[in-house]
């Protein structure tokens, strides 16, 4: 572990500060400064918060903890607030602007992190999808502001691709709302891509099977599968999005029912399941808005037991996965958290927060058509 003097010397100068600079905004001389980063002394405990706000860190990162495995600690705890903040505001506008000001909070009271910065970016995008809302008062500019302050702190200072590959797309997110297109794909560049079939996943199995053999090239073939799906979904559901407001409905319902057969196929491997399941109910919910666009209300009855019996299925494998200790060994905790979250009542609020879109976006005289 680094000591807490090169640290300071390393974030120092990725920050662009002297010594005397960083001395003069801390109220300590310059001699105090060199003194910790030769390893000579160590700053009174009172100077630590300090130090990390004027150089954009953490705490964490200057004590040499700045790890993968704090980072996903935190994300966790982040999941779950916003499952919190899910269930007390059901309008998906609301929770997205709560998120937002949790994070804003967050962020005030620990200015140098990282994970709060990033999801603070990602929040924004989120709300991103709400700002023009015919009188939503969100104070998108001010929000816009200080997510993008966020995110470009994470771009100047973070070691962590993980985060810097999720700020850069949310921060792309936020400059196609505003139309700016340049920026946006400045950020996308940023990004990897399947292009050039140069990924990690591509050849990973293969190491692991020259060096553990095929029951561990098998491990790294699962994590290769569930990390591919979910992209393979979004792709999917994004288009869907995109078709059922700017397209034929037919053309949206052919592209949803073809995802959708798609992703019956990857659930018949059962440890991929989890990886459909926010896709799932989102292809379905675009799949209804087509139907009722059309004013196809037998499809759109047919669709909506679909949907309601495809969410038993999750619930039905997740019960059965937190039961017994080999499968759970199949899947990081964190999805082990988003199983447990999974329950009888979360799935009420998810068919109850469609049901309130398709009423916004049709009335509630053809909702209730197909709910009859």
């Amino acid at each position: 572990m680094m000591q807490i003097g090169d640290n300071i010397r390393i974030a120092r100068k990725r920050k662009g500060l002297t010594q005397e600079e960083l001395a003069g905004q801390i109220g300590v001389t310059s001699q105090a400064v060199s003194r910790w980063e030769s390893g000579a002394g160590m700053p009174d405990i009172s100077l630590i918060v300090p130090i990390a706000q004027v150089l954009s860190v953490s705490t964490d990162m200057l004590f040499g903890m700045d790890s993968e495995g704090n980072d996903n600690q935190l994300l966790m705890q982040i999941t779950n607030q916003y499952q919190k903040i899910g269930s007390e505001f059901t309008d998906p506008k609301e929770a997205a602007l709560n998120k937002c000001k949790y994070l804003e909070a967050e962020l005030d009271q620990d200015p140098g992190n990282f994970v709060y910065a990033m999801s603070l970016v990602e929040s924004t995008a989120e709300l991103s999808r709400y700002a023009d809302f015919e009188n939503y008062q969100c104070d998108w500019d001010n929000r816009k502001n200080k997510a993008i302050r966020a995110g470009m702190q994470v771009i100047r200072f973070c070691n962590s691709r993980m985060l810097l590959e999720r700020t850069h797309y949310a921060l792309a997110w936020i400059y196609i709302h505003e139309k700016d297109f340049t920026s946006a794909r400045e950020h996308i560049e940023h990004l990897p891509s399947v292009k050039e079939n140069r990924l990690q996943e591509s050849i990973l199995a293969q190491v692991a099977s020259f060096e553990q053999g095929v029951e561990g090239m098998k491990v790294v073939l699962r994590n290769n599968l569930q990390n591919m799906v979910r992209v393979i979904n979004k792709e999917i559901l994004y288009a869907v999005e995109d078709m059922s407001w700017n397209d034929t409905p037919e053309n949206t319902v052919e592209l949803a029912m073809w995802g959708l057969g798609l992703m019956r196929q990857f659930c018949e491997k059962k440890e991929l399941i989890p990886y459909c399941r926010g896709f799932f109910s989102d292809i379905y919910k675009y799949l209804l808005h087509a139907d009722l666009r059309m004013e196809n209300y037998e499809q759109a009855k047919k669709h909506w037991q679909e949907l309601c019996e495809g969410m038993q299925m999750h619930y039905s494998y997740y019960q059965e996965v937190l039961q017994d200790e080999n499968l759970m060994g199949l899947f990081v905790e964190r999805q082990l958290n988003r199983m447990r979250s999974y329950t009888q009542e979360y799935m009420l609020e998810k068919q109850n927060a469609i049901k309130d879109r398709l009423r916004d976006w049709h009335g509630a005289e053809k909702l209730e058509r197909i709910l009859s």
